[in-house]
């Protein structure tokens, strides 16, 4: 990876894209659009990285302040020009340096990292806060009796009330699709992805560690996520750190698999325009775009209008890699360019496939006045059953 970024031709490919037959050139990053600097888009971390690597250039508090200031959305590795470079996981890098040197996390994002270690959830929340959602509804214990899947909740579906629906949506078609499943409820530990992301390379290894040995003691045929950063790192970054003997599979996969197989039988007619957007830890991380699209596809009455920028082009919802807890206006602010892009489909409702979109797309939409609503995938799914 060191040598990746000295394949960086410093042409800006990574900051935009050109639709077919048209001229003009939309952003993809929203650091650079935002900023206006060359050192904020993918190709500038990889010059940034070169600078660290060569000791032209020392870790201090001005690099962080750039360096953070991006979703690590993966929009620049999709455009870049060059094909080898990573500049988003070569940005990743910097800020494990930036940790080292104490200049990282930012420090409105340190109290996350804290409370991981301290409470295995970055929201703070004592642990036997984990599946109060969950409490009546005689779930099975993944921990104490085998289960063919096992449903891994994540922290935002578990612990943050305006994201409990996540959680009660997802079981309701588990038990409608008649599977055998279960929960881990007090003994799920955070995925990660938080800590990760920021750079805390050391907390993050150990965790992944623990919940890998976790996981494998399951026997579990596979898991599946609500939440896109825990699919991420589940599926591709906990492999890098241990041996996984389970598989990872999507909400929207999932969703997409008991339509097909006709375990789920939507028959109510919805009447909606919806447009949806791409969560970048499913789509550019993940390579998930279809699946999503095919369950609204399936849905009566659903009508869906995509935005300009879609799929492996899509616009970051701007609430990843610590971004909305550090910089909230810079947040908001690319939350808004999203907005208004799916306003201009004439959509009812903006639908997304993960809690952190849907919680900074919410907030997004409240501040502008703006007429459209905020679902997730399996909102729509659950009312078409019901």
């Amino acid at each position: 990876m060191d040598m990746l970024m000295y394949t960086c031709p410093r042409c800006k490919t990574c900051t935009g894209t050109m639709h077919p037959g048209e001229e003009t050139v939309e952003s993809v990053c929203p650091a650079f659009e935002r900023y206006r600097y060359f050192t904020y888009a993918g190709g500038g971390k990889c010059y940034t990285a070169q600078g660290l690597l060569e000791g032209a250039l020392q870790p201090d508090a001005d690099m962080a302040e750039v360096i953070y200031r991006c979703t690590l959305c993966k929009a620049c590795s999709e455009q870049c020009a060059a094909h080898s470079a990573e500049p988003s996981e070569i940005a990743r890098q910097v800020r494990r340096e930036l940790v080292a040197a104490g200049f990282g996390p930012p420090e409105p994002a340190r109290g996350l990292v804290q409370s991981v270690q301290r409470n295995d959830n970055p929201y703070g929340a004592p642990r036997r806060m984990r599946g109060r959602w969950a409490r009546g509804l005689g779930l099975k214990d993944a921990s104490k009796e085998k289960v063919k899947t096992l449903y891994f909740v994540g922290c935002t579906a578990d612990l943050v009330p305006a994201r409990n629906h996540f959680a009660a949506n997802t079981v309701k078609l588990l038990q409608a699709a008649g599977e055998d499943f279960g929960v881990l409820g007090e003994n799920e530990f955070c995925c990660g992805a938080t800590v990760f992301n920021l750079g805390c390379a050391e907390v993050f290894e150990e965790l992944a560690r623990r919940n890998v040995e976790k996981l494998n003691s399951l026997e579990a045929e596979r898991i599946v996520t609500s939440c896109a950063g825990c699919h991420s790192v589940l599926a591709h970054v906990y492999p890098e750190v241990a041996r996984v003997e389970y598989r990872v599979i999507s909400t929207p996969e999932y969703l997409e698999e008991m339509l097909r197989e006709g375990r789920l039988k939507p028959g109510r007619e919805l009447g909606l325009k919806v447009t949806y957007h791409d969560p970048c830890h499913l789509g550019r991380y993940g390579g998930i775009y279809d699946a999503p699209r095919r369950v609204l596809q399936a849905l009566p009455g659903v009508e869906l209008r995509e935005m300009r920028r879609t799929r492996e082009k899509s616009w970051c919802c701007g609430a990843g890699a610590g971004v909305k807890t550090s910089y909230p206006e810079f947040a908001l602010w690319i939350g808004e360019q999203r907005v208004r892009e799916a306003l201009e489909t004439g959509a009812d409702v903006l639908v997304s496939a993960c809690p952190f979109c849907e919680g900074n797309l919410s907030d997004t939409v409240a501040a502008m006045g703006a007429d459209i609503g905020v679902m997730d995938l399996t909102d729509l799914v659950l009312e078409s059953l019901e």
